[in-house]
């Protein structure tokens, strides 16, 4: 119960930070809505009884007025906040708090995005936002409050009558309240399983909803086969929830044939007072009003600990995944950033020292024993078959990936000691499964530096797009850079080839002016003469660089300073081109592979 407490508190703060407005709203319409019954518990014993005993015409209208009066401004303000605060609070809360796991995503490491278990842990973070568990714990609680006002006002009416009903209804309500605590500590139990399904079924979902993926199913016709493994899993899913919803069912039944069962039971016993004349026709309406606002109260009341305690269960997930530190996290330190200033004044060298890596749940290294430096103003083609390590290696250099053994040196000295933000500013890195946003031209290259104001932001993001050889495409549109991108949200949206993709990919890691440049496979969907372009664009920026390029294609490496040609996680090879083509060893063998089909003649 302690922990719990302590995950609900932990919530709260998020809660508070989303909207002190709403928490206020909250806490007012709670005491309003606590207080207005007992209105109608006062109110009709005077009124009743004012009739029976022919008070002044005069005294009743002025007990309607005060009742209307209370009414219509209890009424009122709560709407009012109702409308103003909580609602419209209320209708962003989902998309604030989803938001906020997702960012934390973003912080995570690499190595922890590839772990099944924080795809799982996110997953039930997101399910109490779905649910709405936290944000019902300020409503709950200021609930909770007013209930102790209602239940000592109504408890006082009540021993008038018969104080053994304050029994019989705190009877019931234990009753109610033990049943609802078993049902709910037995959904939790269900919820892990039930979570990992319906994230199975949201990922079919996201195929569908996948363009790339709609073309292939079009193409290899797959849809139906989906589709049925859709229905599968939700068949499983819907098994499990049937039992779930049935168990609640059996339990609601019996606790509304209980409640019927003491209602009436209450209703006739006070019929019988009214009859025999103990108690007043008034009386009869306050005692019996009185009574079920009692029973209403203590449940609510005793509603809220129990919720504090399930809440506080499944807020664990919640504060279980916002907890996580990211795999490379360190306070950012002045002192290392002193260090990293130091070191990347001379010339950079970047060095791998005895370093091995694979990925979690792997017996096999992806990369073994690498040695080798990289040095500023030089072009360097990495080359090797399918999973050879290629694109880890680059992972490994930007310090996305933390080696198994061994260690990354930045001018002698272990990146380790750096800030993390510090040194990965040196990287600019174009992946091969470069994604554009749905953004302007301008804003995909520059992203958080872009100014639409700003006119040398805006020459220096159509300089990077001429290096990219994109700038004529992009001069030809309308718009310019200032073009949007897709059809997700623009009629005027523009679509861009593969290879323009790539070549935007390419004008944003050149305009963020790295001092190391990385490209994975960038020249995969352009024609030859483009990447002949591409590639000497690369020597005429490479003066005060690093420069390293990814690519099966070894026409790159020709006009590279240095060739590593990694096989089986192993340098295989390293030097120029053309020392390791008469050397005739690995890497000439896979060369040689390639450039028959060019020098062949039909």
């Amino acid at each position: 119960m302690v922990k719990s407490i302590k995950n609900d508190l932990y919530f709260l703060k998020y809660v508070f930070n989303f909207s002190r407005a709403y928490v206020l709203g909250e806490a007012i319409t709670a005491i309003i809505n606590g207080l207005m019954p007992l209105l109608d518990i006062i109110m009709p014993k005077l009124l009743v009884d004012g009739f029976i005993y022919r008070i002044s015409f005069r005294q009743i209208v002025f007990y309607i007025m005060v009742y209307v009066i209370l009414q219509f401004t209890g009424s009122f303000i709560t709407t009012f906040i109702t409308e103003r605060y909580i609602n419209l609070n209320g209708h962003i809360y989902s998309m604030y708090f989803l938001f906020m796991i997702n960012h934390k995503k973003t912080e995570l490491g690499m190595a922890q995005l590839d772990d099944p278990e924080i795809h799982q842990k996110a997953a039930l973070a997101e399910d109490i936002i779905y649910k709405g568990i936290g944000i019902d714990l300020i409503d709950n609680f200021f609930t909770a409050v007013t209930s102790i006002v209602s239940i000592t006002a109504t408890a006082i009416v009540l021993v008038h009558a018969n104080a053994f009903l304050l029994f019989v209804i705190l009877v019931f309500a234990v009753f109610s309240v033990i049943s609802n605590l078993k049902m709910e500590n037995w959904q939790l139990g269900q919820r892990e399983e039930n979570i990992y399904l319906t994230r199975v079924l949201n990922y079919y979902i996201d195929i569908m909803r996948d363009k790339s993926c709609t073309k292939e199913m079009r193409l290899y016709g797959f849809a139906s086969w989906l589709v049925d493994k859709y229905n599968k899993t939700l068949e499983v899913l819907r098994i499990r929830l049937k039992k779930l919803y049935n168990k609640s069912l059996q339990i609601t039944t019996i606790r509304i044939i209980l409640e019927n069962l003491k209602s009436n039971g209450i209703y006739l016993y006070l019929a019988w007072l009214a009859y025999k004349g103990k108690i007043s026709i008034g009386g009869f309406s306050q005692y019996f009003n009185a009574a079920s606002q009692f029973s209403e109260s203590v449940l609510e009341f005793a509603s809220f600990f129990m919720d504090l305690n399930i809440n506080g269960k499944y807020i664990s997930s919640f504060k279980d995944f916002m907890d996580l530190q990211p795999e490379n996290y360190k306070e950012y330190s002045t002192i290392n950033k002193e260090k990293f200033d130091k070191a990347v004044k001379a010339p950079l060298k970047l060095s791998m020292s005895n370093i091995d890596f694979k990925y979690k749940g792997m017996d096999r290294l992806v990369l073994n024993n690498i040695n080798y430096t990289f040095e500023q103003g030089k072009v360097y083609v990495i080359a090797g078959e399918n999973g050879a390590g290629k694109t880890t290696m680059v992972q490994l250099l930007s310090h996305l990936y933390n080696p198994c053994s061994g260690e990354i040196l930045l001018n002698g000295v272990n990146i380790n000691t750096f800030n993390d933000k510090d040194y990965k500013s040196l990287f600019s890195i174009v992946f091969q499964d470069f994604k554009y946003f749905a953004f302007t031209i301008g804003e995909n290259v520059a992203l958080d530096k872009y100014n639409r104001e700003n006119q040398d932001t805006r020459q220096e993001i159509k300089k990077a797009l001429k290096t990219a050889g994109l700038g004529k495409r992009v001069k030809s549109l309308e718009k310019g850079i200032d073009t949007n991108l897709g059809k997700i949200f623009y009629n005027d949206g523009v679509v861009l080839s593969g290879g323009e993709n790539q070549k935007l990919a390419f004008a944003r890691a050149v305009f963020h002016k790295p001092d190391i440049l990385v490209l994975d496979e960038p020249s995969s969907a352009l024609d030859p003469v483009a990447e002949d372009k591409l590639l000497r664009s690369f020597q005429e920026i490479a003066e005060d660089k690093i420069v390293i390029y990814i690519s099966h294609r070894l026409s790159s490496a020709v006009l590279a300073d240095e060739v590593l040609f990694l096989k089986d996680g192993k340098l295989c090879e390293s030097g120029t081109h053309h020392e390791l083509i008469k050397k005739n060893g690995e890497y000439a063998r896979y060369y040689n592979t390639q450039a028959k089909y060019y020098t062949s003649c039909p």
